[in-house]
């Protein structure tokens, strides 16, 4: 392992990668175990200091998948191969640690910092703070998609009204401010994943 100051100032505590493995599966019934196993992983680099080498992840991916096809949390017709080379590509790309909050930080860093060029456009403070947010949400996430669901997004909007918030959010996207990457699950278990287009216009 390689040691690493690179640490997110919240994340869960997890101390061994047997720890991360246990926690991920816990509510696998929701079909986004992997994903969690990715972020706690996240989490124990954190809180353990060390970035996990080549070999660490490749030994960490065959405890999960043995601790899940054992558990019968896997689909039946799940394939060993199929889900190394998901976890491969996607471990990278995962800059969030389990227990973080980026939309905090990014209303936190949107609220104290200049517009965005592309908020110009608009002449609703609220739209204009939904896009700052939006904006440091994909800087929080370097050049991987960003989460956001229409609950977080009416919070930004301060609105209780999700069905106006899903509205403003498909606005962006159609204006460009936005791009779908793609479709969250309904209830809540997965939001939608976004990228900020920094190219878009800040006029109509």
């Amino acid at each position: 392992m390689k040691d690493t100051n690179d640490k997110p100032p919240i994340a869960t505590r997890v101390t061994t990668v047997q720890e991360a493995v246990k926690l991920s599966l816990k509510d696998a019934w929701t079909g986004n175990c992997l994903f969690v196993f990715m972020r706690l992983l996240k989490s124990f680099e954190v809180t353990t200091g060390n970035k996990l080498g080549p070999a660490d992840r490749a030994d960490a991916f065959s405890l999960w998948w043995n601790t899940a096809r054992s558990s019968s949390w896997l689909p039946a017709d799940a394939d060993f191969d199929e889900y190394r080379l998901e976890f491969e590509d996607k471990f990278a790309k995962v800059k969030t640690p389990h227990g973080a909050n980026p939309l905090a930080e990014a209303i936190r860093r949107a609220d104290a910092s200049p517009m965005p060029p592309q908020a110009a456009r608009y002449t609703s403070p609220k739209l204009r703070r939904l896009i700052a947010v939006c904006c440091q949400l994909q800087l929080l996430q370097g050049n991987s998609p960003f989460f956001l669901g229409v609950r977080d997004a009416a919070r930004v909007l301060a609105t209780r009204d999700r069905n106006w918030a899903n509205a403003m959010l498909a606005g962006l996207v159609r204006d460009g401010i936005l791009v779908e990457v793609e479709k969250g699950i309904p209830g809540g278990k997965l939001a939608t994943r976004f990228r900020f287009d920094f190219s878009a216009s800040g006029t109509p």
